[in-house]
Order: structure tokens, then sequence, then C-alpha cells
């Protein structure tokens, strides 16, 4: 009986345990790359890949084979109710030397013209020097005035003439302001 009561309390103090997993309100968009399998409908998609992952199994990779990686793509207005004047691009990268250097892209495009509002490149090279290990990386970029609630946000990474494979994984992007 006393053994059913212990699990009992400790049932009841892990329910009652703040909960990590809540979604931040702040959280626009974010992909771990676990759930792209088997939705691309037989699409070869050859940046997700097995071959490195931060959490789970998978992430995408770019590098001599692959130019540009799977991406996120989205009307500006349908991320949030309010204007975004700033946002986070945040992940973690993983080079395996240091003459590696993938570039994670966020554009903005008008979409009436299709031209580019804002071009803004984190070079994942230049901001860590660490080799063969996942590390965090983190931009913020500010929303230009003329961006409009049509206007389409993409954030993909590009292998900006690495001669190695880079990977990328937990991808986020988050409002600041």
């Amino acid at each position: 009986m006393k053994k059913l009561l212990y699990a009992v309390f400790t049932l009841g103090v892990v329910a009652c345990g703040d909960n990590k997993s809540e979604t931040p309100a702040n959280l626009l968009a974010k992909n771990d790359f676990e759930s792209l399998e088997g939705w691309t409908s037989g699409v070869p998609a050859p940046s997700l890949t097995k071959e490195q992952a931060h959490s789970g199994r998978y992430s995408i990779k770019v590098g001599p084979a692959v130019e540009y990686s799977l991406g996120y793509s989205n009307q500006l207005g349908k991320l949030s109710a309010n204007r975004v004047k700033k946002i986070k691009i945040h992940g973690w990268a993983y080079l395996p030397d240091k003459q590696s250097n993938g570039v994670v892209v966020t554009e903005i495009k008008d979409p009436a013209t299709g031209k580019n509002l804002i071009w803004e490149g984190l070079e994942i090279g230049k901001q860590t020097k660490t080799v063969n290990k996942w590390v965090e990386i983190e931009k913020v970029i500010e929303i230009p005035a003329t961006a409009a609630y049509t206007s389409f946000l993409n954030v993909y990474m590009w292998r900006a003439n690495s001669s190695q494979n880079i990977y990328l994984d937990d991808l986020e992007i988050t409002s600041e302001g």
C-alpha cells in the first residue's frame, strides 16, 4: 500500500510540474525535419538526410551534390496576426571542417514583382569556428516597413561553394518585437 501511495504521489508531482514542451508565444515556425519523411509525395528531397542529426534522426544538408536545402516559405500575414518587425532565425549547424561555410538565407519577396525586399545570409562558418560538433546559430533580422501582409518569407540553406556537406537541424523562426 505504501508503494502505491508513493507511486500516486510521484505521478501527481510529475503531472503538476512545468510542461517544457509548451509552444512559446513568439514562435512563428519550427522544424526538426522528422516529419518530412513520407510527406514529399514521392518527390526526391536530396537535402533531407539521416547522415547527421542534432535531435531525432533527420536533418537537412547542402554540399557539392545539393546546392539548396528544403526550406520554409509562407506569407508574412499567415505567420502572425500582428505585424512582425523583427524575426530571429535560430538553429543547430554541423560543419565538417574549417573551410566549410554554408549560408542560412532569409529573404522576403514582394508578391507582385517577385523581387527581394531583403536578402540576409547567416554565414555558418563565420558565426562559429567549431567543427565536427553541433553548434547553436542565430541571427535577428529586421522586417522592412515595405513588407506587406502578402509578402513571402523564405528561409533555407545555401551551399555557397562549400566542398563538404553542411547540416542544419531544429530550425526555429521567432518574432522578436
